[in-house]
């Protein structure tokens, strides 16, 4: 290995396989760096540690909090927009209403379409078109699945999380009642052991 003149004095005395490491310094900018990390996790310990900064729990409480009030949901931490309670669910014969449960059904921001498929027949989620179902047909039992979810199951409130107000899950509701019977291509088979004769009226 072929050794500059003005690196002899930066060899250090050990040698690997022939091979001859150099003193050389690390990078201004990589130490600062590091003293930054060692700096910013002693903040950090002192913080949450020492000074009883914020813990997980508390640091989600404030966010469901603060997502109450920016999306105006009932103190209670429900999914129910404030002054709807008494709402009446029913399907509706309106066709604007169901075009507009439509683009809701069809829209990235509830993805109801990713796991029911864009004509209702069921993908991850179960087949919106046939008379047999899970949890109840009726707008009531409608209403509340759009509007709780089914966590444990992979649906969220509202299919992605994001509140709707009570007309626009009506809208919605009228829209998948109206696809009931449609028998689109490449439905799925309803799960037996746990659907129920249901027909939406």
């Amino acid at each position: 290995m072929k050794i500059l003149d003005d690196e002899k004095d930066l060899l250090l005395d050990h040698e690997y396989d022939g091979i001859r490491e150099l003193d050389n310094h690390m990078p201004v900018w990589w130490l600062w760096l590091f003293y930054f990390t060692i700096a910013w996790g002693v903040g950090y310990m002192v913080y949450y540690y020492m000074l009883g900064g914020p813990s997980q729990e508390e640091l989600y409480e404030m966010e469901m909090a603060a997502a109450e009030e920016k999306y105006n949901l009932d103190s209670g931490g429900g999914t129910e927009p404030q002054g709807e309670s008494d709402f009446t669910w029913a399907y509706l014969d309106d066709e604007a209403r169901i075009e507009e449960g439509k683009e809701i059904f069809m829209s990235n921001n509830n993805l109801c379409y990713t796991c029911h498929g864009s004509n209702g027949e069921g993908l991850v989620g179960p087949n919106l078109t046939d008379d047999l179902w899970i949890h109840g047909c009726s707008a009531d039992e409608m209403a509340a699945s759009i509007i709780e979810g089914f966590p444990d199951k992979g649906m969220i409130a509202y299919g992605s999380g994001a509140p709707m107000s009570n007309e626009k899950v009506q809208s919605l509701i009228s829209y998948i009642a109206s696809i009931q019977g449609t028998d689109p291509a490449g439905a799925k088979a309803a799960d037996m052991s746990r659907a129920q004769p249901c027909t939406i009226e």
